[in-house]
């Protein structure tokens, strides 16, 4: 008697089957890569760590920021010596500017590093000041998070990174922005990890002047004239307890990309003491209103992803507190309790 075939019956049976199998057997599977990409972010914000404890070990305790200063003259690439005429903004604006046209060699022509006047540098880009430190180049890649895939493309062949928009353009949602193109220069050197404000920034009100805060809708911190860029170690009151860099998206510890402030991220953070932890955003303190610095309540906003972000999750219009990016107190505070 002949061999009876396969039926289609039995094929779709076995296709179901497989596909059970995989279905079942992919989160498992796929958790050591997971892992992986987790412990190489850690690794990243120790580098960091251990970049920052050399660079105040041979600055007098201070942290890494910029340093230039208004009304000061210093050499800028590609210009000859400049004046700083205006406030503590202009001053590390072209601070930064002189460090990625050295970086980069871009220094004239098209694609010489334009000029990005009025946005602070500081939030995601202080990591600059610490690549120029150790004397590293532009395919350094500590600053991104191994799995930040827009920061990686943009990050691939930095130099050859257009002035069209030859990458997905980050925009907020809804909204027809443009990024000029010194913004468009920069997003191959931006990081996935932000420094808190309180190592750049002042802490407390100066007469009339409020601290540096999260006050208009581009999170730019502009209209302070506080001397920035001056804070150092000796300032920090728990080290062990207080947040200095942070994964600006908690992208390991759930199956969606979740932004920090959402009470159940976990993102990796770099605390003073050099030590990284991944405990969750809602064990820390709520954090503060940095402009007003006396009241109780902590600052709370929602999150408005760009369109390269991760889609918000729950009700899109809730808010939440800043937590340790504007720890109450400042240097002096803390976020995590032992």
């Amino acid at each position: 008697m002949g061999r009876r075939g396969i039926t289609l019956v039995e094929i779709l049976a076995l296709v179901a089957v497989a596909c059970a199998v995989v279905a079942i057997a992919a989160p498992v599977l796929g958790q050591p890569a997971r892992a992986a990409r987790r412990a190489t972010s850690q690794d990243n914000l120790r580098f960091w760590g251990v970049a920052s404890g050399m660079y105040m070990g041979d600055f007098a305790a201070r942290l890494p920021s910029y340093t230039w200063e208004a009304g000061q003259t210093y050499e800028v690439a590609g210009t000859g010596k400049i004046s700083m005429a205006q406030d503590s903004v202009f001053a590390a604006t072209w601070q930064e500017t002189d460090l990625l046209r050295r970086l980069t060699g871009r220094t004239a022509g098209h694609f010489k590093i334009r000029w990005l006047r009025d946005v602070y540098p500081h939030r995601r880009r202080s990591h600059l000041v610490l690549v120029d430190y150790l004397g590293l180049d532009e395919t350094d890649r500590h600053g991104i998070d191994p799995r930040d895939r827009n920061q990686l493309v943009w990050h691939h062949d930095p130099l050859a990174f257009e002035a069209n928009g030859v990458y997905p353009e980050p925009t907020v949602s809804g909204s027809t922005l443009e990024p000029s193109l010194p913004v468009v220069q920069r997003w191959p050197f931006t990081s996935s990890y932000h420094v808190v404000p309180a190592a750049w920034s002042p802490d407390e009100r100066v007469g009339s002047i409020g601290t540096v805060g999260p006050v208009d809708a581009s999170n730019l911190f502009t209209g302070t004239n506080a001397v920035l860029g001056q804070r150092t170690a000796f300032e920090i009151a728990l080290p062990a307890q207080k947040v200095f860099m942070f994964e600006w998206h908690d992208r390991h510890s759930a199956s969606q990309d979740l932004w920090y402030a959402y009470p159940q991220a976990r993102p990796n953070k770099l605390m003073f003491d050099g030590s990284v932890q991944d405990r969750p955003t809602g064990e820390a303190g709520e954090g503060f209103d940095p402009n007003e610095p006396g009241e109780p309540e902590a600052y709370r906003y929602p999150y408005t992803p760009l369109t390269t972000d991760p889609p918000a999750v729950g009700d899109p219009n809730a808010v939440y507190p800043v937590s340790f990016r504007f720890t109450r107190d400042g240097l002096a505070g803390f976020d995590y309790t032992p």
